[in-house]
């Protein structure tokens, strides 16, 4: 019996997936789509299905301050997956997250993120997940990890990135953290559905949902779920 089945209270079955933001959420949700696993539909999240529920938290604040009530409240989940974006502290955000999970009475939670993405197992809990975006190990966030699924072979993503930085020179109205939001929705308003949000042009194939980080990205889902 694999660790996440072996409950001795209520059955657990429910599969959620906490994100920081409405655009994680759409990410996660085209991703998994294109790789065959079921997610809830928005419009049937409260329907008990086998599906994965993707949950906006709206902001990383509130995904902090509610993650104890959220693993507390888990009698009915199985598996708690958590996207947070590193942004400019990777250790920070995987230290906060850690002292968190320590604290609800989990033992085996490593030192460091597993860069092919944290499992977490424990004895009569929901199994958690962690997935720091980019990648488990660079500071970043959900842009850095769609520039990953840019094509290798795409001519016009030099382009995208000079042309910001001849914009920052000129006239700079975001902060340096956010340089890649800039070039990734840059290169998006170029291509022949322009404009499109990072979860459709997942879907759209501008973002190739095969690229290696993707399909880590999916493997950790997928051992998460035990799917």
């Amino acid at each position: 019996m694999s660790p996440n089945k072996a409950f001795t209270s209520k059955e657990r079955y429910l599969k959620k997936l906490l994100v920081e933001g409405a655009d994680d959420a759409n990410v996660c949700y085209h991703l998994l789509r294109n790789h065959k696993i079921p997610v809830k539909e928005r419009e049937d999240q409260k329907v008990n299905n086998n599906g994965i529920e993707i949950v906006d938290i709206k902001g990383i604040e509130n995904l902090l301050g509610s993650l104890p009530r959220q693993i507390q409240a888990s009698d009915s989940v199985a598996s708690l997956g958590i996207v947070v974006d590193a942004d400019e502290d990777m250790v920070s955000r995987w230290q906060s997250l850690r002292d968190i999970v320590l604290k609800a009475g989990y033992s085996a939670v490593p030192t460091d993120p597993d860069l092919e993405g944290t499992v977490i197992y424990e004895s009569d809990q929901p199994t958690i997940g962690i997935w720091i975006m980019p990648n488990n190990e660079l500071p970043g966030m959900l842009e850095h990890f769609c520039r990953f699924l840019v094509p290798d072979d795409d001519c016009l993503w030099e382009h995208a990135e000079s042309i910001v930085q001849q914009i920052m020179q000129v006239d700079c109205r975001f902060p340096d953290p956010h340089v890649m939001k800039a070039q990734i929705h840059s290169w998006l308003a170029w291509q022949n559905e322009p404009g499109k949000p990072l979860g459709q042009a997942i879907t759209k194939k501008f973002l190739d949902a095969r690229a290696p980080y993707a399909q880590q990205f999916v493997a950790w889902i997928r051992r998460l779920y035990g799917l």
